[in-house]
């Protein structure tokens, strides 16, 4: 999706749909901003109107369609076809917009659900540019309505059997589960302040299900933490800390990548990742991959292996720049290999 906003400080609102390359570094001097920064400066005040759209909709995806998990065959007619990706961009704008100007949010979820069970009906691509026209055009509709008067609720009195439980039991264990591990790990503050907004009841309302840290062997001793500071409707932020045998302390780990913007290739060292790593357990490798806009036909892909002293090795690291005119889908396995300048 193209968008001309302006820049605002990360964290003032969690969920952003194309949220890249922030740096929860914590301490020292940041280093100068690669083209994927640009890039997420550049879109977070989406964030203001849309933020969760993709997440809160459950089904329903106001960044348009991940290619890198087009099943259907729907999914891969939409995939294959620029004309058909650039529609669906268009109703996720839409929708997004019209999510965000609703009195009530749920009618138009469930309405676009309603949408897609049509849509995925379709057998061939005329019928496809067909519905997302005519869907683009509702939305675009119920977006132009003015915005009506809430009523306030009624009151409703609830009564609490010995069956029920209390809705933030869980969220009160999860949380006490991360504040000990973070008394142990002492990952940055700036992470941990994200990810508490993020999450708060009174905040963006995302359901807190994990406590956000997740752990892995790296052999010899050594543990891997890759702890969540923001979640955004495609992928995550996340830092990456390392301890070594004996339990000693944990030192915050930092992720050779690399940028492709305008036709150059931008290498930097970043504190944070971001994306949906998956750790490999036989070969104790972290495969990442950042998307730098939902359709995933952009960005970094990269695959790390840990050095002794836990420092991530770029196994394979590819970067490629967005297309302008769309074109075949081309795995991120298969982007153009960034070597050493």
């Amino acid at each position: 999706m193209d968008q001309n906003p302006t820049a605002r400080p990360l964290g003032a609102h969690p969920g952003d749909p194309n949220i890249v390359a922030p740096a929860f570094f914590g301490q020292g001097t940041k280093p100068q901003p690669s083209g994927a920064r640009r890039a997420y400066d550049a879109l977070l005040p989406v964030l203001s109107g849309l933020a969760l759209v993709a997440i809160l909709a459950g089904p329903v995806r106001a960044a348009g369609i991940d290619c890198t998990k087009a099943k259907t065959p729907v999914e891969r007619m939409l995939c294959a076809d620029p004309a058909l990706r650039e529609a669906d961009g268009a109703v996720a704008d839409a929708f997004a917009a019209a999510l965000a100007a609703a009195p009530d949010p749920g009618a138009v979820r469930a309405a676009q659900r309603q949408w897609l069970a049509a849509r995925n009906a379709c057998q061939d691509a005329a019928c496809l540019l067909a519905r997302h026209t005519e869907q683009r055009a509702a939305l675009a509709a119920l977006a132009a309505q003015p915005a009506q008067p809430v009523q306030p609720a009624q009151p409703v009195q609830t009564v609490q059997t010995a069956q029920t439980v209390p809705a933030d039991s869980n969220r009160n264990t999860l949380l006490a589960e991360r504040a000990a591990l973070k008394a142990r790990l002492h990952w940055p503050a700036d992470c941990e302040a994200s990810f508490q907004e993020t999450y708060a009841p009174d905040g963006a309302g995302l359901e807190l299900l994990a406590n956000g840290v997740d752990h892995y062997d790296l052999g010899q001793g050594r543990t891997l933490y890759l702890i969540q500071c923001d979640q955004a409707a495609y992928q995550s932020v996340y830092v990456a800390m390392a301890t070594e045998a004996g339990g000693g302390p944990a030192r915050l780990l930092r992720f050779p990548t690399a940028d492709a913007d305008g036709g150059r290739i931008t290498r930097s060292l970043e504190g944070s990742l971001v994306g949906n790593p998956v750790f490999d357990p036989a070969a104790k490798t972290l495969t990442n991959l950042t998307k730098a806009r939902g359709v995933g036909d952009c960005g970094t892909y990269a695959v790390y292996a840990f050095a002794a002293n836990g420092d991530p090795r770029p196994l394979e690291l590819r970067a490629r720049d967005c297309p302008k005119n769309g074109g075949k889908y081309l795995p991120p396995e298969r982007w153009p290999l960034v070597t050493k300048p």
